[in-house]
């Protein structure tokens, strides 16, 4: 019987720096071949196992979602791409996909860290019947986290579905976010595997030994190459988002929203227009303080490595 590759997953979460992971492993991946290490480019593996699982559990659900893919139709799809991954006999198999609790709309408009999050894990772990080695995944302070969620929510949503501002911070502040309760599903699906975490706000420090930790020892990660980032989506400004919203309240979320790229380009993000921040400063320091209580619990936690800044 062959023996499977070691299997490392890159799960996400969304705006923790996912997106120079990727970038870092595509733009290496003939460095990683080498040394005996398959990087799946995202794009791949969302389209031919997130999205996929997504839409047999969207149905699952209740909700009326094409196209309509059955259990029997996702484990075929899903085995014919991990078959032809497994056919090139690769040491080391590196998938990433941060979309694998579900999207950021998800967040919104609930203000829950993704609605469907339990049962999107599940159906997603039980596509590699004989698991995985290692699951990686970045956290980021709810307060940033959510606003980060909402701008990019706003890239994409549509005047029927759009959800205000206002609307996400209550229900945020009303329903106590947890990356501890995630983390714990993902350890419950994924049995066996080390569960590797870290937060977006030590990445600047981290990168390097993340980058090592996906890759395996045999991968010199000093030697990787810098991503190029020429397709790099630039970041609505606050003063953007601000100035979207009001035309929103004034003429109309179809209208509005069809504004986004011109109101992105007449306020970018720099200098001079900052970042996106709709908190209030109490509201900030008690989501703050339930992330760093979370960190603390994550922490405690046996079955889950924190990666830290000075450790040895």
């Amino acid at each position: 019987m062959n023996q499977r590759p070691y299997i490392v997953l890159h799960g996400g979460f969304h705006k923790t720096a996912t997106s120079h992971v990727q970038s870092m492993l595509a733009r290496n991946s003939k460095m990683l071949e080498r040394a005996g290490v398959h990087y799946v480019h995202h794009r791949d593996t969302r389209k031919r196992l997130t999205v996929p699982v997504q839409c047999n559990v969207y149905n699952s659900v209740g909700m009326d979602w094409d196209p309509k893919i059955s259990d029997e139709e996702l484990r075929e799809m899903t085995g014919a791409f991990l078959s032809e991954l497994l056919s090139a006999k690769p040491g080391r198999l590196i998938l990433s996909d941060e979309n694998m609790a579900g999207h950021c709309g998800h967040c919104v408009k609930r203000g829950v860290l993704y609605r469907w999050r339990r049962k999107l894990i599940e159906v997603f772990a039980e596509q590699f019947p004989d698991g995985v080695n290692e699951v990686h995944l970045g956290l980021r302070n709810y307060a940033d986290f959510f606003a980060s969620a909402y701008v990019e929510y706003l890239r994409s949503v549509t005047g029927q579905w759009f959800v205000d501002e206002r609307i996400m911070r209550r229900q945020v502040m009303e329903n106590m976010p947890s990356w501890h309760n995630i983390l714990k599903s993902v350890v419950t699906f994924f049995p066996g595997a080390r569960v590797h975490v870290w937060k977006y706000e030590d990445f600047r420090q981290l990168d390097r030994e993340i980058l090592a930790n996906l890759c395996g020892p045999d991968v010199d990660v000093s030697a990787m190459k810098e991503p190029k980032d020429r397709n790099k989506r630039p970041t609505a400004s606050g003063r953007a988002v601000y100035e979207l919203l009001q035309l929103i309240h004034k003429e109309g979320a179809d209208y509005a929203l069809d504004q986004r790229v011109a109101l992105q380009e007449q306020y970018p993000r720099g200098k001079e227009y900052g970042g996106y921040d709709p908190w209030t400063p109490a509201e900030r320091a008690h989501l703050t303080r339930m992330y760093e209580r979370d960190i603390d619990d994550i922490r405690a936690n046996p079955d889950i490595t924190l990666i830290e800044p000075g450790q040895v």
